[in-house]
């Protein structure tokens, strides 16, 4: 079926940086968070066994599913937005701004920012950033002293199990989408996953303390 060019768009990025990284970056992961209880479960039974190379897009933004599966772009669909809503400021006219869509941020101007990162402890400051982008991503905990609760949940799609590390990981790139996706490969690899950063012109920060 065809899709929305901005729909296309994120897709395009997803299948390029689950092959490049080897399928550690799936978007085939949403049966595990539909196991987790962090989406709906819908009727039927999905086959098992889809991944990344299910998915194919085709020219005229029209994307097939070589088998049935289920895919969810969180990980990766907000930092498009965060793109987006820059290149709208840029074509407005704004010279100096920041979008901050909690954990993925981008901003451009000649103010220096300051990038804190989340602890329970509160926030840390542990950078300053002009132009470029940056997005956080965390192992999934529940938070019993606040009322709102964190659904976000980076799952390993080797074992379809949710990433238990410790602290999180934060990547600088040009874009959002790409620092956005790439949290989760930086998360699951570790500092394996340098060479594939270098290659984005992307940085990842490991933070061991929560």
């Amino acid at each position: 079926m065809a899709v929305d060019a901005w729909t296309y768009a994120v897709l395009r990025r997803a299948v390029h940086i689950a092959e490049v990284s080897g399928g550690v970056f799936d978007v085939a992961v949403a049966p595990a968070l539909v196991e987790l209880g962090l989406l709906p479960r819908l009727e039927g039974t999905l086959a098992a066994g889809a991944d990344w190379r299910s998915l194919k897009l085709l020219p005229e933004r029209r994307v097939m599913f070589e088998r049935p599966m289920l895919i969810d772009l969180g990980g990766i669909a907000k930092g498009f937005a965060v793109d987006q809503a820059i290149h709208a400021l840029r074509r407005g006219g704004c010279t100096n701004a920041i979008v901050n869509a909690g954990g993925d941020l981008r901003a451009f101007g000649s103010e220096p920012r300051p990038i804190h990162l989340r602890r329970r402890s509160g926030l840390v400051k542990i950078a300053e950033m002009r132009c470029g982008a940056i997005a956080t991503s965390s192992p999934h905990a529940a938070l019993p002293e606040h009322l709102a609760q964190p659904i976000g949940c980076i799952v390993d799609p080797l074992s379809d199990r949710a990433w238990q590390g410790e602290g999180s990981v934060m990547v600088a790139a040009r874009s959002c989408v790409i620092a956005d996706a790439l949290t989760k490969v930086a998360a699951l690899s570790g500092r394996e996953c340098q060479p594939l950063l270098e290659r984005f012109g992307a940085q990842a920060y490991w933070d061991a303390e929560a």
